[in-house]
């Protein structure tokens, strides 16, 4: 097996996602699952992870019926996921997201996240 991406404990941002809800969110890694079997990518390493709080970052998963459910927890392979490294300034997040984001719009959805989970976390929210 390769690298791990995340550990436990990090705060990370997801990547890469079959449901474009999904881009940009920032979890919390709760701990590992293993290496379970994925219908899009093969066997994977996947994580337990929680949203951030606030019932708009609740993350999204597809069930074979075509059913989406919304969830505060749940698994995230590890392939999908970059750790992040608490930046000194702001610009430090925006230049790190746009190596990792593809689209302007993942990008400025990432900031604004991580932007309300310091704020969260300051108590200003």
């Amino acid at each position: 097996m390769s690298k791990l991406n995340c550990k436990t404990g990090d705060l990370a941002i997801i990547v890469r996602a079959e449901l474009p809800q999904n881009l940009g969110r920032i979890v919390h890694i709760i701990k590992p699952l293993g290496v379970r079997p994925s219908s899009e990518f093969g066997d994977v390493h996947m994580w337990w992870v929680e949203s951030l709080p606030g019932s708009s970052y609740l993350l999204h998963y597809l069930y074979p019926n075509g059913r989406i459910e919304k969830k505060r927890k749940g698994s995230a392979p590890d392939m999908l996921l970059r750790p992040i490294v608490p930046p000194d300034r702001f610009t430090q997040v925006s230049d790190w997201l746009k190596t990792e984001c593809e689209r302007p719009a993942d990008i400025a959805r990432g900031v604004a996240m991580w932007c309300d989970y310091e704020d969260a976390l300051r108590g200003k929210r």
